[in-house]
């Protein structure tokens, strides 16, 4: 309490806040007037007790100078700040809204000219009466105590009096303004629903790219007409580039990527003079690429992806002239074993450090998430710590966690990709046009095709095949289990080693090998991942063969004397001294599986066998692979005399009743089959059956695989599709109207003139379903609905679905053991992939639409889709009415009771969304996981809050932790992939010297992937070099390794604020379960 009335008030010496209680607590029903421009709730808390005794408030608000009058606009901005940093709660805010509703409180605004001057008059003051007190101070926390203020009091009567007349006559002419500040305090304390907080999390989330999207479109006039949502895909990509210098486009089948692509290219190759470079299918290059590209003028390269994978394709040319790459159909970077996955980052990386990098495909996950993690790699250039501004500090580790869970990926697609489905398009894009035509997306209808594969092959003939294909013992695949230092310790430890299943886990494996063996812990586990990896190469050929099997009588039989013939080759390598080498397992299997893949036959056996090295034939034992070879030889030739016999081929007329029958008379029809053996096998038996042909009523035949030439393919493409294609005027005559086709012709291709796919195969990997139907299911479809008949073995089914059920397991348990590499685990049967198959045969076309998100990486669609119907049923001003830092209670029948709290990152504007599992005691940082506690309907009711309850110890909680973990992130030092780190570790244990300086700055740097290959193979090779040749290969790696230049990122200097409390919390809510 002041003892004494000042005459000055600077709020230094004498703080106006400590008169104006001291008047407050000695007055007798004290009244108080104020004057002031601007007014928070801080200065009501600053006069308690005294303010809530007053017999009468008069709040006058003005406005200083000319301007529009924004004192709700700071309160409320001034109130989030509050709430979002959890220095206060809506319990504190309902308190003073009460206050202020009361009778004896009034507020108005004076609007009529700006008021400068603040002036405090109070009522019932001792032996004064009333005193009064003029000068600069606001009414707020800061104008009654920290700013450096100057008021001066008045105590004379006539002076107070004629301040007394002032206010009056300003107070006459003033507006009511309580209602509206009530309005805006109630903001903070109604009671919000589950579903508007919830709402508001996704809101504030993704409201820069909804404004984006709504943004006047005053770019540059284009001759690339775009539908409204291709166009805001054109502009979230755009802005994906500038900021990483690369963007992944992998918008559902059909909705029109490429003209994405076009319109990015319109802005970097034909505006700004970028060098472009189009990577895709040959297949495509000239019948979608080149015929846009020239006409919008864009100028361009083309190099097709069957030309990248050459060894000797001229990666430094390539990569010294363009700025600019789209990659069409990148799934097929997918395996960064194979040549052109390293070729083409090689041309990323090289060169100009600024390279705008486009990615497109429709299902950038084939098997695993590692399919879209190679992907990535490109855009990255490797850098595993490309998005630590997104909150991912390796990316690497990143994608490893998420193997289990695709949800997990959320935060890297939100930051790389541009993604929506069909679906998502269809809901929110309804009326969409291009250039006045209203786009339609047709129905997908699925049809099952029963046949009977014991007839196709007769019942005997059929068990035999199989039985033969489970027991083939595939010798030349595991040459390993045939050494002689393994088979001399004993004929017990040598069946035990040669029929290895991998059951254990790998340490203890290494550790029984070093047992029985004697070996060191290298040698081991060298010894280990190579039988390992063998044993899974023949598991993976006996997949193909029952592939085959189920394909057709002629796809079997080609694989089947290939097998024969290499083997009657290998004998003759062996009696020279020749045996495969590890490395040359993988160019076999390649051979193998190029049917699947649409290479060409080029690979010749005797001169692949006559290439191999020699290996010294004593260390295996070659009386034993010789037995093996043999049994296999003669279990081959009975099962080729018997196919060699003519017998009906069930499948087969299945297929010719299907095409007679009524309900594709007159209909455009594409037949699939995975392989090419059995492509051509249909197109020549079609062909030769006068019969069917009469029936079917035309010879409107042709077929396209990975042989037939790229000119003729577009050809076939266009006579099969003319009204797709442009041509429009095509006579029917040279029309074609069935077309067979392996998956050569499910990328990237505009079938849509037909309406009609028959898939011939089981659908082993059912995203190649997905594709295929995007083919016909595009943009610009006349058809009403898409028809696919899919062929099923009607009672065959569980029995082959069974015996790739048990290769399933070996090889799991391999890659649990010594871990495959991806194009091993690309062939690995998928049990998803069988309750698939059986919901397929049923017809449930729910399937399709789930197939589409799982290949689409569709993850955390779902939020941006209840967010626009929210707003398309309820508006966004809604939205924004709902102030920062409230929250709510719900309740739920399952999970866990705890605390969601969303926080805004004012540095990188990176939004974080945590859930502390109070059951557990654990908080949940994936943000798809943490909102799933919080997601909710319309209907949700809120739960009232216990009154003693203060979000404010759990936001804190939820705040430090995330502040920690960022600070963690931003002051971690890069991690070195292994062996890296064991080389920094070697070449400090060597004297100093001016080469072992350089090699430990190079090494300090993460190596990109290619390197990194090479370097673990020559390290697992170390022992044999002395550590003079070792330094020496060293040094010759890092000259011709140099360090490719990091992706361009907008984002840089620190990720955390100073404070932790600068983190805002955008709402919270407390979850408190049933269970």
């Amino acid at each position: 309490m002041v003892a004494t009335i000042p005459d000055l008030i600077d709020n230094s010496k004498h703080k106006l806040a400590e008169v104006l209680q001291s008047l407050l607590a000695q007055g007798q029903l004290p009244k108080l007037d104020v004057v002031t421009a601007f007014f928070n709730l801080k200065a009501l808390e600053l006069l308690e007790p005294g303010i809530s005794a007053l017999a009468r408030l008069r709040l006058l608000l003005g406005k200083e100078q000319e301007r529009e009058f924004v004192l709700g606009e700071r309160l409320l901005a001034e109130l989030e700040d509050a709430t979002s940093r959890a220095e206060t709660t809506t319990a504190d805010i309902e308190r003073w809204r009460a206050f202020l509703s009361q009778n004896h409180v009034e507020i108005k605004r004076f609007d009529k000219g700006f008021v400068h001057g603040k002036a405090y008059i109070v009522h019932g003051v001792p032996t004064l009466g009333v005193l009064g007190i003029v000068g600069s101070s606001n009414f707020t926390g800061a104008g009654l105590t920290t700013n450096l203020e100057l008021n001066a009091i008045l105590k004379q009567a006539s002076a107070v009096t004629e301040l007394q007349a002032w206010f009056d006559a300003l107070w006459a002419e003033a507006e009511d303004y309580k209602p509206k500040l009530l309005e805006l305090l109630e903001r903070f304390t109604r009671t919000y629903t589950p579903y508007e907080i919830y709402i508001k999390v996704i809101y504030e989330a993704l409201r820069d790219k909804l404004d984006q999207e709504l943004a006047e479109r005053d770019e540059k006039p284009s001759p690339i007409a775009l539908a409204d949502f291709q166009h805001d895909g054109y502009l979230a990509a755009k802005e994906i580039l500038e900021n990483y210098g690369g963007v992944l486009i992998a918008d559902s089948v059909g909705l029109g990527k490429t003209f994405l692509a076009l319109r990015l290219l319109e802005d970097y190759a034909y505006r700004e003079r970028q060098t472009a470079l189009i990577i895709c299918p040959a297949a495509v290059a000239e019948t979608v690429w080149r015929p846009w590209l020239r006409q919008f003028a864009i100028p361009h390269e083309i190099v097709s992806m069957e030309k990248m994978s050459r060894r000797d394709f001229p990666v430094d040319e390539h990569a010294r002239r363009f700025r600019v790459i789209v990659v069409d159909e990148s799934h097929n970077f997918r395996n960064p074993d194979t040549n052109r996955w390293p070729n083409l980052f090689k041309v990323i990386t090289q060169g100009d450090p600024d390279k705008k990098v486009i990615l497109l495909t429709a299902t950038p996950v084939n098997n695993t998430v590692f399919d879209l993690y190679h992907q990535l790699r490109l855009i990255a250039r490797d850098d595993r710590q490309l998005l630590l501004a997104a909150g991912i500090p390796d990316l690497w580790e990143y994608f490893r966690r998420a193997e289990q869970n695709k949800d997990a990926l959320y935060e890297v697609l939100e930051a790389l990709a541009v993604r929506r489905s069909r679906q998502f398009i269809r809901q929110n894009y309804p009326e969409t046009e291009i250039d006045g035509k209203k786009i339609r997306f047709p129905k997908r209808e699925l049809h099952t095709v029963h046949y009977s594969l014991k007839d196709t092959y007769g019942f005997a003939l059929y068990r035999k095949i199989a039985n033969a294909i489970e027991n083939l013992m595939l010798a030349p695949y595991q040459l390993d289990t045939y050494r002689r230092d393994i088979i001399e310790v004993s004929k017990r430890q040598a069946k035990q080693l040669a029929l290895f299943e991998f059951p254990e886990e790998k340490e203890s494996a290494v550790q029984r090998l070093q047992e029985v063996l004697g070996w060191s812990r290298d040698q081991a586990q060298e010894f280990l991942m190579t039988v390992g990896r063998q044993t899974a190469l023949a598991h993976i050929l006996r997949v193909l063969y029952l592939k085959r099997l189920e394909s057709s009588v002629e796809a079997l039989q080609i694989s089947l004397l290939r097998l024969h013939r290499f083997l009657n080759l290998f004998l003759r390598a062996l009696e020279r001294g020749r045996l495969l080498k590890s490395e040359d397992y993988r160019r076999w299997l390649q051979f193998e599986v190029s049917d699947e893949e649409g290479v060409e036959d080029t690979m010749d056996l005797e001169n692949f066998l006559a290439s191999l090295p020699e290996l010294p034939a004593e260390r295996y034992d070659v009386e034993s692979l010789r037995a093996a070879v043999e049994a296999d030889l003669g279990m081959l030739e009975n099962i080729l005399d018997e196919l060699k016999r003519e017998r009906p081929d069930d499948k087969l007329e299945t297929l010719k009743d299907l095409l007679t029958s009524v309900e594709l008379q007159g209909r455009k029809v594409v037949v699939f089959s995975y392989f090419k053996d059995t492509a051509r096998y249909l197109h020549r038996q079609l062909l030769q059956d006068n019969d069917f042909l009469s029936c079917l009523g035309h010879r409107r035949i042709a077929i396209v695989d990975s042989n037939v030439k790229p000119s003729e393919r577009n050809t076939c493409i266009t006579r099969f599709a003319p009204r797709a294609n442009g041509r429009s005027d095509l006579p029917l005559v040279e029309q074609i109207d069935l077309l067979i086709s392996t998956d050569v012709l499910s990328e990237g291709q505009n079938l849509q003139d037909a309406n009609v796919i028959i898939n011939y195969d089981l659908h082993w990997n059912p995203v190649r379903m997905v594709q295929r139907i995007g083919r016909l299911d595009r943009i610009g479809s006349p058809h009403e609905v898409i028809h696919v008949y899919n062929f099923f073995p009607e009672e065959e089914l569980e029995e082959l679905l069974g015996l790739l059920e048990n290769l399933r397991r070996k090889l799991d348990a391999i890659n649990r053991t010594v871990g495959l590499d991806a194009s091993i685990l690309g062939e690995t049967p998928n049990p998803m992939d069988f309750n698939i198959l059986h919901r397929l045969e049923r017809e449930d076309e729910e399937t399709l639409q789930e197939l589409e998100a799982q290949s689409e990486l569709a993850v955390g669609e779902f939020l941006k889709q209840d967010l626009l119907r929210f707003l398309k049923e309820l508006g966004e001003e809604k939205l924004k009415h709902i102030p920062l830092g409230v929250g709510t209670s719900r309740k739920k029948a399952k999970g866990p009771s705890g605390f969601f709290a969303a926080f805004r990152n004012p540095v990188t504007n990176q939004h974080h969304w945590l859930f502390y599992d109070e059951t557990q005691g654990r908080i949940v940082e994936r943000r798809l996981e943490a909102i799933q506690h919080i997601r909710c309907g319309p209907s949700e009711p809120a739960v009232p809050l216990p009154e003693d309850f203060d979000p404010r110890p759990f936001i804190k909680k939820l705040r430090r932790h995330l502040w920690n973990r960022i600070r963690a992130v931003e002051l971690a030092p890069s991690r070195l992939p292994s062996p890296q780190r064991q080389i920094v570790n070697w070449l400090y244990a060597l004297p100093p010297s001016a080469d072992r300086n350089r090699l430990l700055e190079y090494f300090a740097q993460p190596l990109s992937g290619p390197g990194l290959k090479e370097l673990r193979r020559f390290w697992r090779e170390r022992l044999s070099l002395p550590p003079e040749k070792w330094l020496k290969f060293l040094m010759e790696f890092a000259e011709s390794h140099p360090h490719p230049p990091s992706a361009v990122v907008k984002e840089k200097g620190p990720l955390a604020p100073e404070r932790e409390d600068e983190l805002e919390c955008i709402a919270w809510m407390r979850i408190v379960s049933k269970d």
